[in-house]
């Protein structure tokens, strides 16, 4: 883990080793030590959840079950240690280069632009709690010149893929935004934006690849947090990506209608609600001139895709790591909203991450085997 891109943080020799180590750690927690928790449920629970109840009230029944066995609760236990450990020892790096960043930023001569809003409300999931346990959350903001939250992200995102085996992304921690990329060129291929609207961008990870395959569209990029924003202005520029980032919500934005061709999202979904999803997908209609296309991708996570150990231990994330709305994304009628927004030809599957550097890439609406080799993507046209 060098500098994982011209602006990001410089990570020290020292810091270096200490965030290899919370990236084998939680590496460990998730493949080696879970696998217990898997062993509990199969000599424990397996029968006994196999009724008739909902599949709401067997997760709920299951979960506390498994919270009485004291090997989930140590697993559980160290596992949101080690969130919090990854965020000390990422935050220690950030602090220690924030000055420097902020004088790159300040001698930018742009191609794209950041516009902050600090009128902008905070949404009720975002005031609740810091999402990933990120301290702060995304909407932390000390001063006009503050980037930490976007840099926090930034490098805590790499470490936390690694963490949990999902080394595509590579340290750019990419594969999103070239899963996306690639899913349009798959369902889509004789389609070229000129005009495309990333919404919940975070600090462009998703952005950056849509950008530069579509050179000649006009990219914006769209999130609550004004400084994790001026960090993406800041990455953006240095990866050589033309984007105009802009602190609105993907509820309700400021756009008038029909300005996009494309429309995207990538991972918030599970982070809001189920109300504020239909909400998001409303407006990705609203926002799309006819024959426009939105591309909602997510964690590939799917309640009639998995048993329910496998639905109920994926809820961890949502109980004790802050995402609020995992199990919304598990149970959704995706399709169903999309088409009640406005969308035709609407399809929800999985996309498998392309290699670096490629569009070669495969789209179905069953799972693959290996979940950290693709993202679930919902999407459709504009009637």
């Amino acid at each position: 883990m060098p500098q994982f891109h011209p602006e990001s943080p410089n990570v020290s020799a020292a810091s270096l080793a200490r965030l290899r180590f919370v990236a084998d750690f939680r590496k460990q927690m998730h493949t080696g030590l879970s696998k217990g928790n898997r062993a509990i449920y199969d000599l424990h629970f397996a029968d006994e959840h196999a009724s008739d109840l909902p599949l709401p009230a067997r997760r709920e029944k299951l979960r506390a079950g498994l919270e009485g066995a004291e090997f989930y609760r140590g697993w559980s236990s160290m596992l949101r240690a080690s969130q919090d450990l990854m965020w000390r020892l990422v935050g220690n790096a950030v602090d220690a280069d924030h000055d420097r960043l902020v004088g790159r930023l300040d001698s930018l001569t742009p191609s794209g632009s950041v516009t902050v809003n600090p009128d902008l409300p905070v949404p009720p999931y975002m005031a609740k709690a810091d999402v990933h346990r990120m301290p702060g959350g995304y909407m932390k903001d000390a001063n006009a010149a503050d980037l930490r939250a976007g840099a926090l992200y930034d490098l805590g995102g790499a470490v936390y893929q690694f963490g949990v085996g999902n080394i595509a992304g590579g340290l750019l921690n990419d594969s999103r935004g070239r899963t996306l990329v690639a899913h349009l060129a798959t369902r889509f291929p004789d389609f070229s934006p000129t005009s495309i609207l990333d919404m919940g961008c975070g600090v462009g990870h998703n952005t950056v690849p849509l950008a530069k395959a579509f050179p000649g569209a006009k990219t914006y990029g769209i999130d609550l947090g004004a400084a994790q924003l001026r960090y993406a202005h800041l990455r953006a520029e240095g990866l050589g990506a033309k984007i105009h980032f802009m602190q609105d919500n993907a509820e309700h934005t400021n756009f008038p209608a029909q300005k996009f061709d494309l429309v995207v999202s990538q991972i918030i979904l599970h982070e809001t609600s189920p109300e504020a999803t239909a909400a998001i997908i409303r407006e990705s209609r609203r926002l799309l001139r006819p024959g426009g296309v939105v591309v909602h991708l997510e964690v590939p996570l799917r309640a009639e895709n998995g048993d329910d150990f496998y639905n109920t231990i994926m809820l961890w994330e949502e109980f004790y790591n802050a995402e609020p709305n995992i199990s919304g994304v598990m149970d959704m009628n995706f399709c169903t909203i999309a088409q009640e927004a406005g969308f035709t030809n609407v399809k929800l599957g999985y996309q498998t991450i392309p290699p670096a550097g490629s569009r070669e890439s495969a789209f179905s609406e069953s799972p693959g085997t290996k979940a950290f080799g693709q993202w679930l993507v919902l999407s459709g046209v504009a009637a």
